[in-house]
Order: C-alpha cells, then sequence, then structure tokens
C-alpha cells in the first residue's frame, strides 16, 4: 500500500478537477483520463517502458525489474517468472486451442487503489478462470495478447491494461487495470 500513498494523493486531485469541472465525462475526456492515470502510475512506480520485447522475453527471467514492454495494442507487459523448465526445453508451448488456467490479482490504478478481484489462491477463488487459449470469451483480450508472450505454462507476468484491452465492463468505464497474472496449461 506504500507504494499508492503518492499515488493516491495525485490521483484525488485529478478527480476533483476533472468532476469540479463538468457534469458528465464524453468518451474522449474518459480516454485522455485514462492516459494520464496509466502515466502518472507509470511514473510513481518509477516503470521503464520498452518498445521491443527482449529477443528470450520467454525463456529467461527479464533483468530489468521494471521494465514493461508496450505492445501495440497499449498492453504493458513484464515477466516476472518463465515457465516450466521441461516445457521449454521440449518446446512445449502454449498453442492455440489449448486450454489454460489463469489465476490473477486485478488492482484499480484509479481510486480507490484497491484489490478488484483475485482467484490468486483457493482461498480467494476455490476454481480459477479457465479459457481456450486463441479464441475469445469473456475474458479480457489483453490475456490471450499476454500468453502469447508468457508462452509456456507456469509462468507468471504482470500487466498494465487499458480499459480497450479489459472487461466489457472495463472497456465502456475506459478504465485501467493493474494484473498479476499466472498460466497453467492443461493436458490435452
Amino acid at each position: 500500500m506504500k507504494l499508492f500513498s503518492g499515488f493516491v494523493l495525485s490521483c484525488i486531485f485529478a478527480v476533483i478537477a476533472i468532476v469540479g469541472c463538468s457534469g458528465s465525462s464524453t468518451y474522449s475526456d474518459l480516454v485522455k483520463t485514462q492516459k494520464a492515470t496509466i502515466s502518472t502510475f507509470l511514473r510513481y512506480d518509477t516503470i521503464n517502458v520498452i518498445n521491443s520485447l527482449p529477443s528470450n522475453y520467454a525463456t529467461k527471467a527479464w533483468s530489468g525489474k521494471k521494465d514493461y514492454y508496450l505492445s501495440s495494442t497499449g498492453l504493458y507487459y513484464h515477466l516476472l517468472q518463465v515457465g516450466d523448465q521441461a516445457a521449454i526445453d521440449s518446446k512445449d508451448s502454449i498453442r492455440v486451442g489449448d486450454n489454460v488456467v489463469v489465476r490473477y490479482i486485478k488492482i484499480g490504478i484509479t481510486l480507490p487503489p484497491d484489490t478488484v478481484e483475485s482467484t490468486w489462491t483457493t482461498l480467494n477463488s476455490a476454481y480459477p478462470s479457465s479459457i481456450t487459449y486463441g479464441s475469445t470469451g469473456s475474458e479480457p483480450s489483453a490475456w490471450q495478447e499476454a500468453i502469447t508472450y508468457m508462452k509456456y505454462s507456469g509462468a507468471q507476468a504482470e500487466l498494465i491494461v487499458p480499459g480497450t484491452l479489459g472487461t466489457s465492463t472495463d472497456q465502456s468505464n475506459v478504465t485501467p487495470y493493474y494484473y498479476k497474472l499466472s498460466i497453467k496449461k492443461l493436458p490435452r
């Protein structure tokens, strides 16, 4: 929570200024607010944005702990943990049509900064989310893109997801979120 204390104050002032100046926000206003929120979060958390993936992006932990790859879709991606070594050695990556179990923590980077959802442990959720890689469903499209980069079962990553890549609610509210994501490939 220490991370968010200064961020919270800056967001409070931004929200007060935005709410105080207008009765309702247009979509364009929401997009501008989202960009400002993400920019403030990146600055506050001293995140370094990189424009290309490291050459060994899925098989070796990233040396820069705060390096986030910014994709062409607007997804910010950082690999925390590579996948299972046996899968890497056998080049058994996750392929289109594979069923993937996803555990995640979703945290709002706007006010109030708080865990919005969590399936990280069985205490939070007995059953994690299960998706089919390569097909669209109710999960955020950012997850599909992140799995492409994570590649191997057992990988963990951090994401900053703009509203356009989030759930349908996130899309309509143009609300960005931080995710910590862990994936496991289910046997065929």
